[in-house]
């Protein structure tokens, strides 16, 4: 009976991991934000929310592959380090930085399997025209209150997304015929802003880490500070 109770007690204890790590992917994004010493900090969690922390799930996170735009307006890669809530990189506020990263896959009951990745962007002038880098990236057209979404390098049409605003003053978006967002410029609140696209999916199947999966779901973010 002893080892019947162990047994119930491990499978029970799977699957309110499996639950809580779904749980945790479905609605977090890899984003950037800036430190009071004006360093651009990589988090992973909900806009507004607490961070994801090591030890914890933010060690479930893949390898973060990030760069920023250097002097000579080349790529140059970052090498992030991890601390208890999130990873630092030498970047400053002024720089343009992305990222991608990954999460193991993921079951939820009966829908099939998934791999979520992640892709971040930060940016401090709208006024500059950028160019896509990421498999799904978030743009600035060099037009204020414009973003551009790319999804393999093809603008992304009819994709929604949210505006994050520091006082929750948050704003649905749909792309246009050219897959360009256009929200609000009349930002008078101090603070850290978020785009995101959240679990954009296609059917690419895969084997990560021991598991197979059927669905790919891709999640964006493009955060600066206002």
């Amino acid at each position: 009976m002893k080892i019947h109770m162990n047994l119930i007690q491990k499978i029970s204890l799977t699957f309110i991991f499996t639950l809580t790590a779904s749980q945790v992917s479905l609605a977090h994004s890899v984003y950037f934000e800036m430190n009071e010493k004006d360093q651009v900090i990589i988090r992973f969690g909900e806009f507004g929310d607490d961070y994801e922390e090591s030890p914890g799930y933010l060690d479930s996170l893949d390898s973060i592959h990030t760069w920023k735009i250097n002097g000579e307006g080349q790529l140059e890669s970052l090498e992030p380090k991890k601390q208890k809530q999130g990873f630092t990189i030498d970047a400053k506020s002024m720089d343009s930085v992305s990222a991608h990263s990954g999460f193991p896959v993921m079951t939820r009951g009966s829908s099939p399997a998934r791999k979520p990745f992640f892709y971040a962007r930060w940016v401090h002038d709208f006024k500059k025209k950028e160019v896509p880098r990421l498999n799904l990236d978030l743009v600035p057209t060099g037009k204020l209150g414009e973003v551009q979404a790319y999804f393999r390098n093809k603008p992304l049409v009819g994709v929604k997304a949210t505006l994050f605003t520091p006082e929750a003053n948050d704003q649905e978006l749909i792309a246009n015929e050219n897959g360009i967002f256009q929200f609000d410029t009349d930002l008078n609140e101090k603070g850290l802003y978020m785009i995101k696209i959240g679990r954009f999916r296609e059917e690419l199947a895969g084997f990560d880490r021991g598991a197979s999966y059927i669905l790919t779901s891709h999640n964006c973010s493009l955060t600066w500070q206002q």
